[in-house]
């Protein structure tokens, strides 16, 4: 009797355990399927992304520069089938049909949504030309399946990425030299000349000597005091371009900006750091640190004590000028430019990377600094505060006197705008675009993943 009751409980345990074992191989084969399927869906998705970043990326730039919105949604097709054909998108570019784009509508597929707006938030279509923010759709994109078919889940991605315009960027810039051109308003856009009076390619002086009268006041030779730097020592280091001495940021276009001027005259420490650039060291500089430009080549120094401040008659004959900067050696040994010696070349010893020592630039383009162009009418005696207009580029053609009347620098202007090696972050709320700007994402309002 007892060995019947036995056996019937082991005959019920056995039907337990392959209950068990069911609901076990159930769960596992759930655990897979999410594992599998949704790592598969992410990754989709991150690609996906990727996809509808550029693209909206692309058509804000288009934007930019002039295209019409029309335009730009074509830009927005144009990148994504350009970025589909790469390997591993291989099954986001059998998901989307682009076979009937059209390019007038909004919704220009059944799954392409290219919509623009005045603003990126809050984000309100807007189908007048003058709308710059663009907002990319890509939705209800369906992938393949693995074990998700067993739950009959059906795998679908969408993805969403607006762009335009930020709002106005700081200009910073690690290698600012210390002294300011002093703007020709009264000549401004007058015979060539920019707004300030400049004309490209042209001689200006730069910092003058002790002799001569200053436009920004008696006591001033067109030095500036950059962030807290002051002092010969600053001076010198800043002049030989030098990382120590931090970053200067202006923001061009905005008004209510000054920079101050740093009075004395400092004649040794301006001549030892700009000269460095020319190949010349003297005092506490060396050629390890403080790297001289790959070309140091110059023409018959410009004597102002003689010539006056006509530079332009003065450098008729003399200068070497920027437009020479790329001439390579056979044309400098056959004589075209007879004033000047030939490129002397360094040895690979004494070039150095521009992350070595604290340096900002490479060899080349050392000679082309970066100044800052400022409105010096109405200055005064001693200290000032000028206003700020912009950043010029100038490539020095000469090495600078270290004493006297020959403690002045000269430089040719190229160009104004902070196009020599600024940097600048646009904070994340558009305001009025006065002065530069980048086009980058936004979070699209709304959204959880853009």
């Amino acid at each position: 009797m007892c060995n019947k009751k036995i056996t019937t409980l082991k005959r019920k345990q056995n039907g337990n355990v392959l209950i068990m074992f069911t609901l076990g191989l159930f769960a596992l084969i759930s655990m897979a399927s999410l594992a599998l399927d949704g790592g598969h869906l992410l990754l989709n998705k991150g690609k996906l992304q990727n996809l509808v970043d550029s693209a909206a990326l692309n058509a804000a730039t288009e934007l930019d520069q002039g295209a019409t919105h029309e335009q730009a949604r074509a830009a927005v097709v144009a990148i994504i089938q350009m970025n589909i054909l790469h390997n591993d998108h291989h099954e986001l570019q059998a998901a989307i049909d682009l076979s009937s784009v059209d390019n007038t509508l909004d919704q220009m597929t059944a799954q392409l949504n290219v919509e623009f707006s005045q603003q990126p938030d809050p984000f309100i279509i807007d189908n007048d030309e003058s709308a710059k923010y663009v907002k990319v759709s890509l939705t209800n994109l369906g992938l393949d399946n693995f074990l998700a078919d067993v739950f009959n889940f059906n795998k679908q991605v969408s993805a969403s990425a607006l762009s335009g315009p930020s709002s106005d960027i700081s200009n910073c810039y690690q290698d600012l030299v210390p002294m300011v051109v002093c703007a020709d308003t009264a000549n401004a856009n007058v015979d060539g000349a920019n707004e300030y009076g400049l004309k490209e390619y042209s001689l200006n002086l730069m910092k003058i000597g002790s002799n001569a009268d200053s436009p920004i006041g008696p006591g001033n030779f067109q030095l500036l005091r950059l962030g807290s730097n002051s002092g010969a020592a600053d001076i010198r280091a800043a002049m030989a371009g030098e990382s120590s001495i931090g970053t200067t940021c202006f923001t061009p276009g905005i008004s209510n900006q000054s920079v101050p001027t740093e009075p004395g005259n400092t004649v040794g420490p301006v001549a030892q750091g700009l000269n460095t650039r020319m190949g010349e060291w003297h005092g506490p500089v060396n050629s390890t640190v403080h790297l001289r430009d790959s070309n140091i080549c110059e023409g018959d120094t410009i004597d102002l004590g003689v010539d006056g401040l006509d530079l332009e008659a003065s450098a008729a004959s003399k200068s070497y000028t920027y437009n020479d900067y790329d001439l390579d050696s056979a044309q400098f040994s056959s004589g075209t430019n007879s004033s000047c010696d030939a490129v002397n070349p360094i040895s690979s010893g004494d070039i150095i990377t521009e992350t070595d020592a604290g340096l900002q630039r490479s060899s080349y383009g050392r000679r082309i600094l970066q100044v800052v162009i400022a409105e010096c009418t109405g200055t005064t005696n001693g200290a000032n505060n000028l206003d700020f207009l912009d950043i010029g580029c100038f490539f020095m053609t000469q090495k600078v006197g270290s004493s006297g009347p020959t403690s002045y620098v000269v430089g040719e202007f190229i160009n104004s705008g902070g196009n020599c090696t600024d940097s600048g972050t646009p904070s994340i709320t558009p305001v009025d675009n006065d002065g530069p700007y980048k086009i980058v994402l936004f979070h699209v309002p709304g959204s959880s993943d853009s």
